[in-house]
């Protein structure tokens, strides 16, 4: 260990960490610092910096952190040694032979070896698809649209009735290794072996570095199952790998969402058309390790199902699922087809940029999520009503991240307030607003007027909490050039040491001459109008705080946007209706900047 230890050492001196990140993101000199955009995350604005002295990379927007070894993992898929393998080829070293190496010296060559059956078999299947015995088979592949350079990339084959046993067995490997990898199956009735795959079109399952782990087939003839695929081996876990992850990693890296569908032929159907960031699950929903991934290199990848209510049902399956997973910054979001189309058929018949098209206008999980949730409400009577609320606090209460779980429940909360309001505006009562626009009284006395300090103080006097809003505390604007100073610095002091003390905090902030507006901050004005600002608070509470008074406010901004659209609405249309609508509004942003 001690040797690893000093070989990453070596790697950190040779290899400087903007060198290595500017190779798969622009990043730019500013002072001591590298900035530029995410490469974790989809944003606008360059929150991700890069410092060569501490040897670290931090994002601002998604709270992505760590050294030279965390980034190569993280963007590359890798596990440790094998990103240590990949920077020591850049440095132009070679890997030390480690004592845990040695150990495991015979496991490894062992494994090695059962890649090598696997590519025998993938090899000898792609021959059998060259055979004239699989004429019909290349025939059926035609009829799907499959090219040839098409097969070639994804080394589609054939697996006749039998051979592949006999082949293998030939070459030299072991029975016993064959049933280990799928590849051949023993009777139940005695100690004879089979091959698997018998009348099949072949589709090679391959890891991120293209070597065959796993094998589909789909049968040509009829027979069930229509799909089978490999079992489960030292070398394959079906919920932990995607088909064609390795055909879609670079240009998911260069920034396009991956785009999940169900099955191999549409997986090949829509990369031979365009969309190769194309890929599939292996016979299963997806799980939580395919989602997590899927988010090592695409924010937020695009889920594709059939428009039926099968394909809705799917889709409101994953989107459970991944509510209990989700992290800020990593999401999904839902593209349905037309009843009755798959993806292979609807690329086909209405080309690559209507289907691009489709791709662009795909739903957020949040309505999935909704849509789901509000058609199993019955919402006839205030107790069936008040039974829904209750239920949005069970769904929420899946998510694990505070952050996300509060503005989710806030978002649905917000929706079936909307919902029940259109239901009374269809019942044929007078007009009312949204619920964005309902007069209600904020219980927060008099915070808006200074919202800003009190969210300043808050994490002066609880900075762990910086890297859990730090996205919320870059979206707000600033009048006061002093107060902006300092959420900037805040933001680079606990960007650099997340888990900073309070005292240590106040003293570089003295020391970079923001004494005066600590003061201004930190005092019983501010604490007087929100507790929870205190040092004294847990930090639980604190939190709370802190989002309530950040979404008072982001309210009063939507309602400033709102009053500007209605009036510019109005002085086109002239619409009594309207008129009515801006006035309810100007007194609602009133009573909300005085609340």
């Amino acid at each position: 260990m001690t040797k690893l230890n000093e070989f990453t050492q070596l790697l950190r001196d040779r290899l400087p960490l903007s060198v290595v990140i500017a190779r798969f993101v622009a990043i730019k000199k500013k002072g001591r610092e590298y900035s530029g955009l995410c490469p974790f995350h989809e944003e606008k604005g360059a929150s991700f910096t890069v410092n060569d002295d501490k040897g670290f990379y931090h994002c601002f927007g998604c709270g992505a952190h760590g050294d030279l070894f965390n980034f190569v993992m993280q963007k590359m898929n890798l596990p440790f040694m094998e990103a240590v393998e990949y920077l020591a080829q850049q440095a132009n070293l070679s890997v030390p032979q480690l004592e845990s190496a040695k150990v495991n010296s015979e496991a490894k060559e062992a494994q090695q070896s059962l890649y090598q059956v696997m590519e025998m078999a993938c090899q000898w299947f792609e021959s059998q698809l060259r055979h004239s015995q699989a004429e019909s088979v290349r025939q059926y592949l035609m009829k799907r649209g499959m090219i040839g350079a098409t097969a070639k990339k994804f080394r589609v084959g054939y697996a006749p009735e039998a051979g592949l046993k006999e082949f293998l067995l030939k070459a030299g490997c072991i029975e016993s290794q064959l049933i280990q990898l799928g590849l051949i199956i023993q009777s139940e009735k005695n100690t004879r072996t089979y091959d698997r795959f018998r009348s099949r079109v072949m589709f090679p399952i391959q890891d991120v570095k293209g070597r065959v782990i796993a094998f589909g087939g789909r049968i040509i003839e009829q027979g069930e199952p229509k799909y089978l695929n490999s079992p489960d081996t030292p070398l394959f876990h079906k919920g932990r790998q995607l088909y064609a992850l390795n055909h879609s990693l670079s240009k998911a890296r260069s920034g396009q969402p991956f785009v999940v569908v169900e099955g191999y032929m549409d997986v090949i159907s829509l990369h031979q058309n365009g969309i190769e960031t194309a890929v599939a699950p292996l016979g299963t929903a997806l799980t939580p390790d395919q989602l997590q991934l899927l988010w090592r290199t695409s924010p937020t990848p695009i889920l594709c199902f059939d428009g039926d209510t099968a394909g809705i049902r799917a889709a409101e399956r994953v989107a459970q699922k991944a509510l209990e997973v989700i992290t800020p910054g990593y999401s999904l979001s839902f593209c349905f087809l037309s009843d009755g189309e798959d993806p292979d058929s609807y690329i086909k018949q209405y080309g690559t940029s209507v289907f691009q098209q489709l791709l662009g206008a795909a739903k957020p999980l949040i309505e999935v999520l909704w849509n789901d949730f509000i058609a199993k409400q019955d919402l006839s009577t205030p107790e069936k009503k008040a039974k829904a609320r209750k239920e949005i606090l069970g769904l929420t209460n899946q998510i694990r991240d505070p952050d996300i779980q509060h503005f989710y429940r806030q978002d649905f909360n917000s929706r079936l307030q909307n919902f029940l309001q259109s239901q009374w505006n269809k019942n044929g009562r007078s007009y009312v607003p949204t619920a964005s626009l309902v007069t209600k009284k904020l219980t927060l006395t008099k915070k808006n007027a200074d919202g800003q300090k009190i969210l300043l103080a808050t994490l002066l006097n609880h900075p762990t909490l910086v890297s859990q809003v730090s996205e919320q505390l870059m979206d707000l604007t600033f009048a006061d050039g002093s107060l902006n100073d300092l959420r900037q610095k805040l933001l680079d002091i606990c960007g650099e040491n997340p888990h900073i003390e309070v005292i240590s905090l106040k003293e570089q902030l003295q020391q970079a001459g923001f004494g005066a507006t600590l003061d201004q901050l930190l005092c019983r004005d501010v604490y007087h109008k929100a507790r929870f600002a205190h040092p004294t608070t847990d930090l639980q509470q604190a939190q709370s705080g802190w989002l309530e008074i950040w979404t008072a406010m982001q309210e009063v901004h939507n309602l400033k946007q709102e009053v500007t659209q209605t009036a510019a609405e109005l002085s086109s249309s002239l619409d009594e209706q309207v008129w009515q609508r801006l006035k309810l509004l100007k007194k609602t942003l009133v009573v909300r900047k005085t609340n």
